[in-house]
């Protein structure tokens, strides 16, 4: 069902206003960048596996009927467990899929900061989702990571512009081998994951120019971005074949938290125009990301993302008509040529 224009102008003023708030915000997200930064070897292992009908069976809102839901433990060799879900289903063709999910069960019930980061993922995506299946067309394509488009297709019906992995995104065989089963297999056809690589690497306006010239006009076009997507960065980087210029640092909380953002600007400023973005990180303090050059300040990720300059200056075609109430950790935009 086609939504109204007035019901995309109301969402949208929604979403902008809370967006104005998003510089100085905080995210509580667990390390999943250090999951996959380092020199340490990447371990998984495949807990469990339960079948649909089974007792304990996930209640999932999702547009397909999940036919079986794996549970995966991945870490490094000395740290935790980060834990990921992965449901397999079959589309209204009968075509088998594999989409990776966050449930708010993902840690034991405790209250423990891994089960509350569980279940804080679990909302934020099922708020997301909701906003999709009420407001994006039926027939819309959704350009995200390929994870993130793998969630949208399971959840919404919605069909992603890349549906799996691409086996050289991965450098280490152990991420290879992890990403290849999670996933579901590697693309067999790697030019979408390829191509929306290239264009988030890319400035802004000559990939909407690219975007234009590649993506029909005859269906509407959206854009879906997480925060988690800057654990991807080396992905894009193999993938687009360019260097992007995005640097991480964590900082310890104080009290008020103004004065951490103070640091976290100095710091921001140091390097490029200053543009930085900021997330909580339970016991351990903040996570600041900056921008090191003007040209990386003006590539489509860095405008997409909710950072303090793509907030102050948005993207244009790029209209947002929904952004998570939490900091900002899942945008949707439409894209209008």
């Amino acid at each position: 069902m086609r939504a109204r224009r007035g019901d995309f102008k109301q969402w949208a003023l929604l979403a902008i206003g809370g967006a104005l708030l998003m510089a100085g915000s905080l995210l509580m997200l667990s390390g999943v960048v250090d999951l996959f930064a380092g020199n340490h070897r990447l371990v998984y292992e495949k807990q469990s596996q339960i079948r649909a009908g089974a007792p304990g069976f996930p209640r999932l809102t999702s547009h397909y009927l999940a036919e079986a839901i794996s549970r995966y433990a991945i870490g490094h060799e000395d740290s935790g467990a980060f834990i990921l879900h992965a449901a397999d289903y079959r589309d209204e063709r009968n075509v088998p899929h594999r989409a990776t999910l966050y449930l708010a069960d993902a840690d034991p019930p405790s209250a423990n900061d891994r089960s509350a980061l569980a279940r804080l993922r679990h909302d934020l995506w099922q708020a997301t989702m909701e906003a999709i299946r009420r407001h994006a067309d039926e027939d819309a394509l959704f350009l995200a990571w390929w994870d993130n488009g793998q969630r949208i297709h399971f959840f919404t019906g919605r069909e992603p512009w890349a549906w799996a992995p691409v086996a050289d995104a991965y450098a280490e065989a152990d991420q290879r081998a992890l990403w290849g089963e999670v996933g579901g297999g590697f693309a067999a056809d790697e030019q979408p994951l390829r191509l929306w690589a290239r264009w988030l690497s890319m400035d802004a306006d000559r990939a909407l120019e690219e975007m234009s010239e590649r993506l029909s006009r005859d269906r509407a076009v959206y854009v879906l971005v997480s925060l988690d997507d800057l654990a991807r960065l080396a992905e894009m980087e193999r993938l687009s074949g360019t260097r992007l210029p995005f640097e991480t640092r964590t900082f310890p909380s104080g009290k008020p938290i103004h004065g951490s953002i103070a640091q976290v600007k100095r710091w921001a400023n140091e390097k490029g125009g200053g543009s930085y973005l900021v997330q909580q990180l339970p016991g351990a303090g903040i996570r600041a990301w900056r921008i090191t050059t003007r040209e990386g300040e003006k590539t489509l990720l860095a405008r997409l993302l909710p950072f303090t300059g793509s907030l102050a200056e948005p993207l244009k075609p790029m209209s947002l008509v929904y952004r998570s109430t939490w900091a900002g950790y899942l945008s949707v935009y439409r894209w209008r040529p």
